[in-house]
C-alpha cells in the first residue's frame, strides 16, 4: 500500500508523463486483481454417478474421472479423494490448482490411468483384476499362500522360477514397506480393519501411491460387485467393466425373484407348535420378510466361543444373501452389522433352527463340537444341515469365497439358495459349477 501511494505522489509530479504512467499502473493492476479472480473460479462440480455402494464415488470432474472413497474404521470415517488422468490429459498438467479444481479437491491423489503395476493387499482386490482379465499387472501380494487362482499362486511361490512374472508376498514384517517401495507400483491397493496387522498409515508416510478399498464393509453381493467400475476406471476398461456388473446384476436380480416367487416351505409346522411360532415369539429381535401364510427355512448364522455367541446383523452382507437365497434370518430385523448373544440366548432357539451357516473358521464337525459340545442340540446340527463357504480353495490356504465369488454374485445367490432351500429355480445364464457353499458332513 505505501509503495502504491509513493508512485501516485511522484506520478503527480511529472504531468503529462505521470498521466500515461498513472494510467498504465491502474490497467496493470486490474489486469491482476482481474487474473487473480479468475483463477479462484473452479471448474465446476462433481458431476457423480449413482451407485448402489455406500462405500466409493465415481464421477467427472473438470473433464476427467474422479472418485471419493470411504473406510469406516470405528466411529471414523476415512474419505480420500483420487483424480485419475490418462497420459494426454496428464500432459497438461497435474496441478489441481492450476486446472482450477474446487478447494476440497486440491489434496486429492492425481493417478495416472490406465494402471500397469499394482500391488493387491487383499484377496478381494484380486478377485476384480481376475475378472478383469488383469492377472498380469499384480506384481504384489499381501500373502502369496492366500492365493486361490492358480497360477498366481505359482507366481508368489518363494521358489518360482522366473523374475519376470514372480509375484512379490508382501507379508506385514519390517521388511513389508521395503518390498513394496521395490516394485515401483503405480497403485498399491490396501485396506484396513482398524486391527494390529494395519500398515496403511505407513504407507501413507511414503511416496507411493495408495487406495485403501472398503467392499468388505459392503452390505449386499450386488454392492460388492459394483467396485469392479472402479476398477475399469483405473485399468481403462470401463465399458468392459460395466458390462460385466450389468451382466450379473440381471442374472441376480432374476434369480432372486424366481426364488421369492416359489419359496412355500412350510419350515415351521403349526400342529407341532399349537399354532405358535418360536421364532416369532422367542426373546430375541427376529423378522419374516415372508408373508404370515408363507414360511421358509430358519437361518442361524456365526459361532460361539467362551460361550459368547457371534453372529451377522441384520443389515450385513450374509443377513441380506439369506433374505435374497429365500431364507428367514433368525435376526433379520436387526439393523446392526454385528450381533452378539450369550450361548444360552441362542439356545433357546435351538429347536427351531434350519439351517445353520458360517460357522466360523471351521470345517468339521468334530471341529465345532470340540469347541463348543452344546451346538449338538440345535436342530440344524441333528439334521445335518450346516454349512460352511469354503467349498472352493487353492492349493494354498485360500477361500475363493473371498477372491472369486466377490465377482459372481448370481452363482454365489444360487449355490446358496440350493444349499438352504434343496431346490432352486434354474438360470440358464448360470454357471452352477461354481460351488463356494457346502455340507461340512460331506466330506
Amino acid at each position: 500500500m505505501v509503495f502504491r501511494l509513493q508512485i501516485l505522489y511522484r506520478a503527480s509530479l511529472l504531468l503529462p508523463v505521470g498521466v500515461a504512467l498513472l494510467s498504465s499502473i491502474f490497467v496493470t493492476g486490474c489486469d491482476r486483481e482481474s487474473h487473480e479472480k479468475s483463477s479462484a473460479q473452479t471448474c465446476g462440480t462433481v458431476q457423480f454417478e449413482v451407485v448402489g455402494s455406500d462405500y466409493f464415488s465415481i464421477g467427472k470432474l473438470c473433464g476427467v474421472d474422479v472418485a471419493v472413497v470411504r473406510s469406516v474404521v470405528g466411529k471414523d470415517t476415512l474419505v480420500h479423494r483420487f483424480v485419475m488422468m490418462d497420459s494426454s490429459t496428464a500432459s497438461l498438467g497435474t496441478d489441481l490448482r492450476r486446472r482450477s479444481f474446487p478447494e476440497e479437491w486440491l489434496l486429492a491423489k492425481v493417478l495416472r490411468i490406465p494402471l500397469k503395476r499394482v500391488a493387491a493387499l487383499s484377496t478381494s482386490q484380486v478377485g476384480y483384476l481376475l475378472r478383469l482379465g488383469f492377472r498380469d499387472n499384480i506384481v504384489g501380494v499381501s500373502d502369496g499362500n492366500y492365493i486361490v487362482d492358480s497360477v498366481l499362486y505359482e507366481r508368489a511361490r518363494p521358489d518360482h522360477g522366473s523374475a519376470s512374472d514372480f509375484v512379490q508376498s508382501i507379508g506385514y514384517d519390517a521388511d513389508a514397506l521395503e518390498k513394496l517401495m521395490a516394485l515401483h507400483p503405480d497403485l498399491i491397493f490396501d485396506f484396513t480393519t482398524g486391527g494390529d496387522y494395519d500398515n496403511y498409515e505407513q504407507i501413507a508416510r511414503t511416496s507411493l501411491p495408495l487406495m485403501l478399498t472398503s467392499e468388505w464393509q459392503e452390505n449386499s453381493p450386488l454392492a460388492k460387485l459394483e467396485w469392479i467400475k472402479l476398477y475399469g476406471i483405473l485399468f481403462g476398461v470401463r465399458p468392459f467393466a460395466d458390462s460385466i456388473f450389468e451382466q450379473e446384476k440381471n442374472k441376480y436380480e432374476t434369480l432372486k425373484n424366481l426364488i421369492a416367487s416359489s419359496v412355500t416351505n412350510d419350515s415351521v409346522n403349526p400342529k407341532a407348535t399349537g399354532g405358535r411360532d418360536p421364532i416369532a415369539h422367542s426373546p430375541l429381535l427376529t423378522s419374516n420378510f415372508l408373508p404370515p401364510t408363507k414360511s421358509c427355512p430358519r437361518v442361524l448364522a456365526g459361532m460361539s466361543y467362551g460361550g459368547v455367541w457371534h453372529a451377522s446383523g441384520g443389515s450385513s452382507f450374509t443377513a441380506n444373501l439369506i433374505r435374497d437365497a429365500g431364507g428367514c434370518y433368525l435376526w433379520a430385523s436387526d439393523s446392526s452389522r454385528e450381533l452378539t448373544f450369550s450361548f444360552e440366548q441362542v439356545f433357546a432357539l435351538a429347536e427351531s433352527v434350519d439351517v445353520w451357516v458360517n460357522p466360523s473358521m471351521f470345517a468339521t464337525v468334530d471341529e465345532i463340537v470340540a469347541l463348543e459340545p452344546r451346538v449338538k442340540s440345535i436342530k440344524a446340527f441333528k439334521e445335518k444341515r450346516i454349512f460352511q463357504n469354503d467349498g472352493r480353495r487353492g492349493r494354498g490356504a485360500g477361500n475363493d469365497f473371498y477372491e472369486g465369488a466377490i465377482t459372481r454374485p448370481a452363482e454365489l445367490l444360487w449355490n446358496f439358495a440350493k444349499c438352504i432351500n434343496g431346490v432352486v429355480p434354474g438360470v440358464n445364464s448360470l454357471d452352477t459349477t461354481y460351488t463356494w457353499y457346502r455340507n461340512i458332513y460331506n466330506f
